[in-house]
């Protein structure tokens, strides 16, 4: 079934800790079987092995057959820590029109604390630039425990920076275990900035367990759990958005070709069922 969005694409942590970690091409020959779009990439510029694996992904999607969605990394303001690769030097290594999602932290700042805006404009300008020159678009990535933790944060800093390389990211889970309400007004906000979204099932841990990752609910396929699948995609539609959708992976472990095959499916019925 053809959805009304596209392309439909899956993170790589789908396959962390697996066997196909490492191996980008059998990747996405998985994901094209099972009715993927597109292929998304966390980058692990901090190592070179990380930084070797970026440099040669995307020619191996490719090379698969399957499309290619965007990628993620962080920036951190402040920190004086030499980095072994620097966000620029990914956007310079990007093809033009590349999507990157970013992630903000602070050094020594409070989650969502605007006293840091100029800050972290003053930091993510040049990138800005340096983007639009190359057509790359920027999208700031709301995450849970960073500086950028909510969809209104990513949405307040797009409207001030107000630079045409410059959109924003919806994150279904973050939405969730940050906020968890006036999702209408989240993705209303971020309508005229949206770059793309991505949901994944969510599951609270049963008070008092412990987290195995630190964070306060697991991600699980599409469908599973507490997300608001059906109310996410009448949104979408009340905004009118038809564009990207990433299917979350972080932590979910399985037989990724039986959790990702999980996760379309769950989708196109969810679709099908909203209308």
């Amino acid at each position: 079934m053809k959805t009304p969005f596209a392309p439909i694409f899956a993170f790589d942590n789908y396959f962390s800790k697996t066997e196909f970690v490492g191996r980008p091409a059998e990747q996405a020959e998985l994901l094209q079987s099972l009715g993927y779009d597109a292929a998304y990439h966390a980058i692990a510029r901090t190592t070179a092995e990380g930084w070797n694996r970026f440099l040669a992904w995307e020619s191996l999607i490719r090379s698969a057959g399957l499309g290619v969605a965007g990628y993620y990394t962080d920036l951190t303001v402040g920190d004086s820590a030499a980095e072994l690769h620097g966000v620029d030097e990914v956007i310079r290594h990007l093809p033009a029109g590349s999507v990157l999602d970013l992630a903000v932290r602070v050094t020594n700042g409070t989650s969502s604390d605007s006293q840091h805006d100029e800050a972290v404009m003053a930091a993510l300008l040049p990138l800005a630039d340096l983007a639009q020159s190359r057509n790359v678009t920027l999208a700031l990535y709301p995450h849970i425990w960073f500086w950028l933790e909510r969809s209104s944060d990513a949405v307040r800093i797009a409207e001030k920076m107000n630079h045409p390389a410059v959109r924003v990211t919806f994150c279904g889970y973050h939405w969730q275990v940050v906020e968890g309400n006036e999702l209408s007004e989240n993705l209303r906000a971020a309508a005229p900035w949206l770059a793309w979204v991505n949901v994944c099932g969510i599951q609270s841990y049963p008070p008092g367990s412990p987290s195995p990752t630190g964070l306060p609910a697991s991600m699980e396929p599409v469908g599973v759990g507490e997300f608001p699948l059906d109310d996410f995609i009448r949104e979408l539609h009340t905004i009118h958005y038809t564009g990207p959708v990433g299917f979350q992976g972080y932590q979910i472990g399985g037989d990724p070709a039986k959790t990702l095959a999980q996760s379309h499916a769950a989708w196109n019925q969810a679709v099908k069922r909203v209308g």
